[in-house]
């Protein structure tokens, strides 16, 4: 049997399943579920905004017809090159000749509407599966996670500032801030005194080293949840998260064709909040109160077609315990 002691710390230390030859690089959340709300044109293009794994991707390109493509976009490196390899020896996609189209981007999906304007292609769905990816977590390329000990990146692809830098350079009231705001952290003012306390006499340069930093000041109960809210906080602000999400969703809408699907996945509160305001803001309805619903005075772009979130089965959370906080949403543009 477990002692406490040892469940208490189960996550102080972590392999780099990347090492594993039979690691899986992503488990997909909502596999089914998403695609079938997805796709309403099987000769359409699609945009994979988040491609990850790719096991959202494989799943959209079985069910386009030859006419179909796929726009997938995903700043790690990495990523694109898995996928390449993945799509082209995947023996259903072999059987379809001609095969839907595949094009990679290895760019962030903020750029998807751009591209689709200069090509002068009006998608026929746009698929976002935020958060971080299994392989992000698992390794030590990175730096997302308390568990594994690596420098502090953070960075989906290999522009713009990292988790160090900020750590490092921004002001105590900064990173106090970017941990109430992203990770809403209760303890934010304590955990950004004692970081820049800490660096005033030796710079923070690993994840281990912040680790450290929030364990010495917190109680044991409270580590798992702190570590986990204060590292999400710097992450979102090294990456923009909020604000790419937030970007796209509202540049998307105005180049969907009509009957086009957005369908988002999320896995916090925060990404959720900004997904279910946009699309309540582009509806036709909007609620007055709990009781009565009225027409939005906006210009009505967009029907609901989730009006609670979808999330995974306890089966679903059985096999892939990280689904366990997952919320789909989805919409349809109008004419």
């Amino acid at each position: 049997m477990q002692s406490k002691k040892n469940k208490k710390n189960h996550y102080s230390h972590k392999i780099d399943k990347s090492k594993i030859v039979e690691y899986n690089y992503h488990q997909p959340v909502l596999l089914d579920g998403s695609i079938e709300l997805l796709i309403n044109d099987k000769n359409g293009t699609y945009i994979d905004g988040t491609l990850g794994g790719g096991g959202h991707a494989k799943k959209i390109m079985q069910n386009l017809n030859s006419g179909g493509n796929l726009f997938a976009f995903d700043k790690d490196i990495n990523a694109i090159k898995h996928v390449k390899s993945l799509l082209l020896f995947e023996e259903e996609l072999k059987q379809l000749q001609p095969a839907p189209s595949f094009v990679p981007f290895n760019t962030s999906f903020s750029k998807a509407c751009d591209i689709c304007k200069e090509r002068n292609i009006k998608p026929a769905g746009l698929l976002l599966d935020l958060g971080v990816s299994s392989q992000q977590l698992d390794t030590d390329q990175r730096g997302m996670s308390y568990r594994v000990d690596c420098p502090l990146d953070m960075r989906f692809g290999n522009e713009g500032i990292t988790a160090q830098e900020i750590i490092n350079t921004y002001s105590e009231e900064d990173i106090a801030n970017i941990l109430f705001k992203y990770g809403e952290e209760p303890r934010n003012r304590q955990i950004a005194k004692a970081i820049v306390g800490y660096r005033k006499i030796h710079s923070i340069n690993t994840t281990f080293e912040l680790r450290s930093i929030i364990e010495n000041i917190t109680s044991k109960q409270y580590h798992f949840k702190t570590l986990s809210r204060v590292f999400q906080a710097i992450r979102i602000e090294v990456n923009h998260e909020l604000e790419e999400l937030s970007n796209t969703l509202n540049d998307i809408i105005d180049i969907l064709i009509p009957g086009g699907r957005i369908v988002v996945i999320s896995y916090h509160s925060l990404e959720d909040r900004v997904v279910k305001q946009i699309f309540k803001e582009n509806s036709a309805t909007s609620k007055i109160n709990k009781y009565s619903v009225a027409k939005s005075t906006n210009v009505t772009k967009l029907r609901i077609i989730t009006h609670k979130p979808i999330v995974p089965s306890e089966q679903e959370i059985l096999i892939n315990p990280r689904a366990r906080s997952a919320k789909m949403r989805v919409a349809e543009k109008l004419n």
